[in-house]
């Protein structure tokens, strides 16, 4: 007999994580507003310093937890079984969970600190119990003991191994210190890397390795911590788990993450190598300016991008990557070009990396948008064949709520302090014009309605909550895009709502285009181009 999720259960997992985080909160207040507390100054400072991560480690377990059950309940069985959570109070598990927070707080209340300092070996059993007994109470209030049996036996190891590494997330994120943090590993190898590139080109470098600065023709920088390359490795590895979860149904996972997961990770070392060597040369010839506050904030985006972009063709063009198609094992998926779901992903990343391109080339970035239009209209061509599978059709209440965006986003606009600078040559104009009104609808409403939002709000079986989660999700982005959160906000809400009448593309764009529309008629009637 399979077992379902009862209907007060996900009340009781909000429940769950919301009581979790406050009673962290209320540990973490305890101590903030009272005395110093030392573990050097106990007689077990290691065992003291681990259980100071301890509430820490409880959010990130918890938190993961709480989005396994809700987010993917078929970790919990092979056969759709899902965990039972009978309704009620469940005074015991409640019980269980008071009593250990009463062992946590009570010498808390009864002792200063500099006495748990002294006692603390005496004191770390109880505090421990007491750790102990709210958990367990708080997880057999959310689900009696059978259903814990029958989900983690039912997910193999995917979520006992998931749980076990979000609580050793402090650890981990310790012991990658000695790989990246200050003058270790990472930070060393990647400032030897750059003192050879330089070496090929100048003789006239100077490198000060124990500072790791490097300074050529009056132009110096620093390599901090963050230059080594451990940011774009957590990149790569974010946006290949996502690709991976996405289309694991096509994908051979074993040669993705061993062949091609490490490729990108070293692939995009050696660009972030490039990336500094090309940072210190501009700044020595060119313009520090450029090199600061153009190259240096631009630059690891755009490689990233790049990258990100040349992982998807891979990993969907070869035939190492891929299952062959059920019908005729040498076949593949459908054509890159073909492919709805790249249609909706790739123009947009096509999009963000002409944006970080201008600031590279143009002292004022918005002087490069032809730039910025041609590659908009490079990324809708190459997915011609998908793009024309889509339903684009419309109706009158789709202009209506296009009209109503425009007028918002008119309504809300800063004030202009007015330009004294020479209006723009036709062509920028025209680029602009073109971008806005019929690129930038389609390319926006593709990401983050027909993607974003569909990914998050589910099939047509899907709860409610999924598509009220996936509006808002999706229209933040929007806004955050945007940096115009009540126009940008409200707009995204309305073209939300408008897809998910139909699920269909069409609506959302042609209201989009209209509200450009509008609003580049503004603009150019007035020739304050900051309005778009």
């Amino acid at each position: 007999m399979q077992a379902v999720y009862s209907r007060p259960f996900l009340p009781r997992l909000a429940v769950f994580a919301a009581v979790l985080l406050a009673e962290v909160l209320a540990i973490r207040f305890a101590f903030q507003f009272r005395e110093a507390f030392s573990c050097a100054a106990t007689t077990l400072p290691g065992l003291c310093a681990w259980m100071k991560t301890l509430p820490l480690r409880t959010v990130f377990s918890g938190l993961a937890l709480a989005a396994a059950v809700a987010l993917k309940p078929s970790l919990w069985g092979a056969r759709g079984a899902r965990p039972a959570a009978a309704a009620g109070l469940r005074p015991k598990p409640a019980l269980l969970h008071l009593g250990g927070l009463v062992l946590l707080f009570a010498p808390l209340w009864q002792l200063s600190f500099a006495d748990l300092e002294a006692r603390f070996a005496l004191l770390a059993p109880v505090f421990l119990l007491g750790a102990f007994c709210a958990a367990a109470g708080a997880l057999l209030w959310l689900m009696p003991l059978r259903a814990w049996r029958q989900g983690l036996s039912g997910s193999g190891l995917v979520l006992p191994l998931t749980l076990a590494a979000f609580f050793a997330l402090p650890d981990i994120v310790d012991a990658s210190g000695a790989v990246w943090g200050d003058n270790q590993l990472l930070t060393r190898l990647t400032f030897a890397a750059v003192d050879q590139v330089l070496s090929l080109f100048h003789t006239t470098v100077t490198s000060l390795p124990e500072e790791r600065i490097f300074a050529l023709n009056g132009f110096a920088v620093q390599v901090g911590d963050a230059c080594s390359g451990i940011e774009g490795f957590a990149l790569i590895a974010l946006f290949m788990g996502g690709y991976a979860l996405l289309c694991r149904g096509s994908l051979r996972l074993r040669p993705y993450w061993l062949v091609l997961f490490p490729l990108a990770v070293l692939l995009s070392w050696a660009f972030n190598v490039l990336r500094i060597s090309v940072l210190i040369w501009i700044g020595a010839y060119v313009s520090p300016a450029l090199a600061v506050e153009g190259f240096h904030s631009y630059a690891g985006w755009l490689v990233f991008s790049l990258l990100a972009l040349a992982i998807l063709i891979s990993a969907h063009n070869m035939p190492l990557f891929q299952k062959p198609a059920a019908d005729s094992a040498p076949s593949l998926a459908p054509s890159l070009a073909a492919d709805p779901l790249f249609a909706r992903i790739v123009p947009f990343i096509l999009f963000m990396i002409s944006g970080t391109l201008t600031p590279l080339f143009w002292e004022v970035p918005s002087d490069g948008y032809p730039l910025r239009a041609a590659l908009m209209l490079l990324g809708l061509g190459l997915f011609w064949p998908a793009l024309k599978t889509f339903s684009w059709r419309a109706g009158p209440l789709d202009w209506l709520a296009g009209a109503a965006v425009a007028a918002l986003w008119l309504w809300t606009a800063p004030e202009s302090g007015g330009s004294t600078a020479a209006a723009p040559d036709p062509v920028w104009i025209i680029s602009r014009l073109l971008g806005t009104v019929l690129l930038v609808p389609v390319i926006e409403e593709l990401f983050f309605r027909a993607y974003v939002l569909e990914r998050i709000a589910g099939g047509p079986g899907a709860p409610a909550w999924r598509a009220w989660a996936g509006l808002a999700a999706s229209s933040l982005l929007f806004a955050a895009l945007h940096g115009r959160w009540l126009a940008g906000g409200g707009a995204g809400i309305v073209f939300g709502l408008l897809y998910l009448r139909s699920r269909r593309p069409g609506g959302a764009v042609q209201a989009h285009i209209l509200a450009n529309a509008l609003i580049a008629a503004a603009a150019l009637a007035a020739m304050d181009f900051d309005l778009l």
